[in-house]
């Protein structure tokens, strides 16, 4: 295998980010071959050389990815364990025997499709600004905005702290009584940009349930499960992952 950069490497294990790995080495907290590097350049091999994170070895690159989509309920952490105790991620997916992170966190209180991975890589390419990868929502708000209204909702609007929103689209799904289901697709996701968006046009979010991500959707899995990849999502991430 060729030689990678160490933070690369690392990030491809599932031990960091690959900004947080740069930091773990620029920290003096990462060895290879048993010598401390501090130079997020370095390369190593890492099929051949040996290297440690907090003392703890990393495991040898598998040459074939897992891939699964899963269905986040409300009200969970998007980690494998919680200091708090919180229900999390870890307690729905204790049959799958992998070394797992997530794709394409959401907020505590949202639900919908995550992707969970031993791919280290593909996390930055889903969710890089530059490749525009689309997210798509069915967002319930509260109240029944009309069409002018929603019209607000386009590129550039102001959600306020400098931040602008990109390409987006929307579409009204089913109108209720007291609120309104809306269809929404973004391509960046800003912290908690849906709820900043709603807010903006003075309709506050009462739920975030996501379905799409890139070649991904959430079709009918039942909440709290997951499932491995079907055929035209895997052949939509092998696209993803040239």
């Amino acid at each position: 295998m060729p030689e990678q950069r160490i933070q690369l490497i690392i990030r491809d294990a599932g031990a960091a980010s690959r900004r947080k790995a740069e930091e773990l080495i620029m920290e003096g907290r990462v060895t290879l071959n048993g010598r401390v590097v501090t130079d997020p350049r370095t390369k190593a091999d890492p099929l051949r050389d040996h290297i440690k994170v907090d003392g703890k070895l990393l495991p040898r690159p598998r040459h074939h990815k897992s891939y699964y989509v899963f269905n986040k309920p409300r009200h969970v952490v998007c980690t494998f364990s919680d200091p708090e105790g919180r229900p999390c991620i870890g307690d729905f997916v204790k049959t799958i025997d992998k070394r797992l992170f997530t794709v394409g966190r959401l907020d505590f209180d949202a639900e919908g499709l995550m992707i969970l991975t031993d791919d280290g890589g593909l996390a930055e390419k889903l969710t890089h600004p530059s490749r525009r990868i689309p997210r798509t929502y069915l967002v319930k708000v509260r109240g029944n905005p009309d069409e002018t209204t929603l019209s607000l909702i386009r590129r550039g609007m102001d959600v306020g702290d400098g931040d602008k929103i990109g390409d987006v689209a929307w579409t009204v799904v089913k109108r209720q009584k007291t609120s309104t289901w809306i269809r929404l697709v973004i391509h960046e996701g800003k912290k908690n940009e849906i709820k900043r968006i709603f807010n903006r046009i003075r309709h506050p979010v009462r739920k975030i349930r996501r379905i799409g991500l890139g070649p991904f959707s959430l079709g009918k899995l039942p909440t709290a499960s997951w499932r491995r990849l079907t055929r035209s999502e895997a052949a939509g991430l092998a696209s993803l992952l040239r």
